[in-house]
């Protein structure tokens, strides 16, 4: 009988430690907000959107998890990428933002938006970088999801 409970502790034991482990957004910042504002934004099956601090590692992520995993064009001209490449190559960079299409035929387009997560009056710097990203038919240009998004963020507490 004392065997189930000791294997329950340890196993709650082990998702306290994982937990503990985990990636999580800077204290102050309301995740429920957070996710809710940027679903409002700019979600869809087809958004994918992501945080990371300063050494790249993701604290936060919203979105189609078949968005975040596919190969996307960058916009400019290179190999298709994965969102989370797009966002640790742009950890410390300025805030940019991208669109082309994803096939030859046209009907599908991908919108790219990246940078430092905004920072708004009297809050305190983050130092954390986003990645956002649309595909399909009804995506978005990269201007406009960075300018959702960013709302989006601050609304949310940064």
């Amino acid at each position: 009988m004392r065997a189930p409970v000791g294997r329950g502790l340890g196993l709650i034991l082990i998702a306290g430690l994982l937990a503990g482990c985990s990636p999580k957004l800077p204290d102050g910042i309301d995740e429920t907000a957070l996710t809710e504002g940027v679903g409002r934004a700019i979600g869809s099956a087809s958004t994918c959107v992501m945080m990371a601090d300063a050494s790249g590692k993701i604290v936060w992520r919203a979105g189609g998890y078949i968005t975040c995993a596919r190969n996307l064009p960058d916009c400019a001209g290179g190999q298709p990428v994965i969102a989370e490449v797009v966002l640790k190559a742009a950890v410390g960079k300025p805030a940019r933002f991208a669109s082309c299409p994803t096939g030859t035929g046209g009907a599908n387009t991908v919108g790219w938006a990246m940078g430092p997560v905004p920072t708004g009056d009297g809050k305190p710097a983050r130092d954390l970088t986003y990645v956002a990203v649309m595909e399909g038919e009804r995506a978005l240009p990269g201007r406009e999801i960075q300018e959702r998004v960013e709302r989006a963020f601050t609304r949310a507490g940064f």
